[in-house]
């Protein structure tokens, strides 16, 4: 299984790929829209210089999140990512409390929002829309 690695080094916190993610996942303008990466802008206490890094779900092999899910809300696909059932979620947020990277997000009606490989672009041989869309190629696949 590949996840996306981001190298801070070479990210320039222009946010495409937050926007890439929101526009893969919600085909239609949506004003509550949240996107699975979550974005940091770092600052070093020490020498004050900025840095970027957006991350998203590790796709854990013994994934916490979904071990703290009581509805079954979570699951693995065949390719190993742990894909969000949007229809159980009923926002009890274990799922968040329970994840150790701090990665489950949630929309405005509660439901768990969090990366899914980009399971419909990967599922065709494409690479994640936010890999695709990183000018500084500090996305990567490992």
């Amino acid at each position: 299984m590949s996840r996306v690695k981001c190298n801070p080094e070479l990210c320039s916190g222009c946010l495409a790929c937050v926007v890439a993610c929101i526009d893969q996942h919600y085909p239609e303008t949506e004003e509550h829209a949240v996107s699975a990466r979550i974005y940091e802008k770092r600052t070093s206490g020490r020498t004050g210089l900025v840095s970027y890094i957006t991350r998203s779900c590790l796709h854990c092999e013994h994934a916490k999140c979904m071990e703290a899910c009581r509805v079954g809300a979570l699951e693995r696909d065949d390719r190993g990512f742990v894909i969000p059932i949007r229809e159980k979620c009923i926002g009890c947020r274990a799922c968040e409390r329970a994840c150790p990277y701090d990665v489950p997000r949630f929309d405005a009606e509660g439901k768990l929002v969090k990366c899914d490989g980009c399971s419909e672009r990967t599922g065709r041989g494409e690479e994640p829309a936010c890999v695709r869309i990183c000018n500084t190629g500090a996305l990567s696949l490992e």
